[in-house]
């Protein structure tokens, strides 16, 4: 799968699976976390979205679907939606390049570990997400 496939997937997900206001959020936090990756790295981008979300919603049981689902019918504020939709199609981006997904800690020292080469191996795919999520979901109100 390419990556473009894999951000069409994902944004696929939310436009299928969420209401318009984690829709925004999701749109923002695309335009916000390719500048983070770039300047702090994955690994701290990383743990920046699962604090403002959770890992629970982020780490969520099943497919990405599931987790995509089950972050926007959950109990959670609209900006937390966001950073865990964004968080979870990351996350599965992260899978494709072998890094572990079993949980926080465990994500955080495989990316610690890869250092700028998950940077530049996940680059392509954050900006894809951002295009596609700019084009498809309204802006914040």
């Amino acid at each position: 799968m390419s990556w473009l496939e894999e951000a069409l997937n994902c944004v696929k997900l939310v436009d299928s699976l969420c209401d318009g206001d984690a829709k925004s959020a999701f749109r923002t936090r695309a335009r916000q976390i390719p500048s983070e990756i770039y300047y702090i790295g994955t690994a701290y981008a990383f743990a920046i979205l699962a604090a403002r979300s959770s890992e629970k919603a982020i780490y969520g049981p099943g497919g990405l679907a599931d987790k995509i689902g089950a972050i926007c019918k959950g109990e959670y504020s609209k900006e937390e939606k966001g950073y865990a939709l964004y968080g979870a199609c990351l996350l599965e981006a992260l899978k494709k390049l072998g890094i572990p997904a079993g949980g926080l800690v465990e994500t955080l020292k495989a990316l610690d570990e890869r250092g700028a080469l998950v940077d530049i191996e996940i680059a392509e795919f954050v900006d894809w997400l951002k295009k596609l999520a700019e084009a498809k979901f309204e802006k914040e109100k």
